[in-house]
């Protein structure tokens, strides 16, 4: 399915870049040097919804054209889902040459006592092939073992801030209007 036929804008329109996404210049450096160094370490993204936590996630692995295997915390991920898909996932070599990832979107939904410490494990194990980032609201829902293998990146922005997001995200709704002929004041 190309971008254009995508129903969703929120998917069609998602940036693929770490320039595109809108986010405080300091969070883009930062993540804009994972993507020069093409090596993106394991990452805990914590911040509120909406804030772009999972954009910015997908842009720097598709920039750098990883592959990743896409997983959301909130649905019901067991110890089944690490075993089958995880497992088969990060023990394979890449298509595409150099090491994959796996995203977890709302990891804090993910089960503190039997799923969070079975990921830590996968985290050692595959650390030579495969990287980690995981999403969340509430990081203190991760577990500290967690924690301590993954760079926690926080998504508040000051109130400083605000006033040039607003002006980036009015440049993205204008591209998106633009793209798709709608007419706009």
């Amino acid at each position: 399915m190309t971008d254009r036929e995508e129903f969703l804008w929120t998917e069609r329109y998602r940036p693929h870049t770490v320039s595109d996404c809108v986010l405080p210049v300091d969070l883009k450096k930062v993540f804009q040097r994972f993507v020069d160094q093409e090596n993106i370490p394991n990452l805990l993204l914590s911040g509120p919804p909406g804030t772009g936590k999972t954009t910015v996630a997908k842009a720097m692995v598709d920039q750098i054209g990883s592959n990743y295997l896409f997983i959301n915390g909130s649905l019901d991920v067991g110890k089944d889902t690490l075993r089958n898909d995880i497992r088969n996932f990060a023990s394979s070599v890449s298509f595409v040459g150099g090491r994959k990832y796996v995203i977890i979107d709302e990891a804090d939904y993910l089960h503190a006592t039997n799923v969070q410490p079975a990921l830590r494990a996968f985290m050692e194990e595959f650390s030579s092939n495969c990287g980690f980032i995981l999403t969340c609201n509430y990081p203190q829902r991760i577990i500290k073992e967690l924690h301590s293998r993954m760079k926690l990146i926080g998504f508040k922005f000051a109130a400083e801030d605000k006033p040039a997001l607003a002006m980036d995200m009015m440049g993205r709704v204008k591209i998106i209007l633009n793209s798709e002929k709608i007419t706009f004041d």
